[in-house]
């Protein structure tokens, strides 16, 4: 069946599931657009390297990740999804589950068929049970063993149960992709442009088209998430996303926005400058500090 706004909305009604809204949880639901954004991280993609896909929801961005790359992390914080996440992409032999380790919060997925088989029950025959272990080191599950197609054979997906806000990369390169929700969006630009010393290569997001203007913009519009954003490297919005091709449908336009990597170097006092006359214009030096840009700053910060 062709992926669409209904099929979605049916999926998740088997579930008896409703999108959570403390979550921003959307799902791409035209065909079209994940092709598009799977073009667009291949034009930064670095073979051998990482892909971190933010939630991954019912798995119709991760189920390409896998066919086109060979190492993806997909991370997925609500419980309900990643059960099914799980259900869809680990591979069931024999009646045998292969678990998944939630590396950040300490669980292990445990298949309906093994809960069954000791005699226990849950409301919901369709969802997976969850209980803590001791931690272990997250375990690696191999396309091969769960795709048909027999050409998908190199490398693997780990889903992991987690915020993308505690996810810790390793010291391998990597790129950061999804349908973010809009409501994380600061923070999230905080942690991988500015404050954790490894940051990815880049970044490919579906993102609302008016936040990723705010970070392109230039004076007089130009913002602190705009001098954040464009120190850490080049934006472009590459495509559209209207409403009707991500469920529910938000009441703005989206887009599918491509980050590069390409850092302009600050100056130690930066932000301590920026955020003072931020917090107190008009200055005597600055009228209005939407009104300089990026090298303003380093120019004014070196004064």
């Amino acid at each position: 069946m062709k992926l669409s706004q209904q099929t979605c909305q049916a999926e998740l009604s088997k579930y008896n599931l409703i999108p959570r809204k403390y979550h921003g949880q959307v799902f791409t639901t035209d065909p079209k657009v994940i092709d598009k954004f799977i073009e667009t991280i291949k034009t930064i993609y670095r073979p051998g390297t990482k892909i971190v896909e933010i939630g991954g929801g019912l798995g119709y961005i991760t189920e390409q990740l896998i066919r086109h790359f060979d190492d993806v992390d997909c991370l997925e914080i609500d419980d309900e999804l990643f059960g099914i996440l799980s259900n869809k992409f680990v591979h069931l032999e024999n009646n045998i589950p292969s678990p998944v380790q939630c590396r950040v919060s300490n669980k292990i997925i445990v298949h309906k068929d093994i809960m069954a088989s000791n005699k226990e029950k849950t409301e919901n025959p369709n969802k997976i049970i969850t209980q803590n272990i001791v931690s272990r080191k997250s375990l690696i599950v191999n396309r091969k063993s769960f795709m048909s197609n027999s050409s998908i054979h190199k490398a693997g997906l780990r889903l992991i149960h987690a915020d993308i806000m505690d996810y810790e990369p390793n010291k391998q390169n990597y790129l950061l992709v999804g349908n973010i929700p809009f409501h994380i969006s600061g923070k999230l630009y905080r942690k991988f442009m500015s404050e954790i010393d490894h940051k990815p290569y880049g970044m490919v997001f579906i993102t609302d088209k008016q936040y990723a203007k705010t970070l392109m913009g230039q004076p007089p519009r130009c913002y602190r998430a705009s001098l954040q954003a464009q120190a850490y490297g080049d934006i472009e919005i590459v495509a559209d996303v209207p409403p009707a091709s991500v469920y529910p449908p938000p009441r703005v336009m989206s887009c599918i926005m491509k980050i590069t990597q390409n850092p302009t170097p600050l100056p130690q006092n930066f932000w301590k400058v920026v955020n003072y006359h931020y917090e107190n214009f008009p200055t005597k030096e600055i009228e209005s500090p939407k009104t300089l840009s990026l090298k303003d700053w380093v120019k004014l910060c070196g004064n």
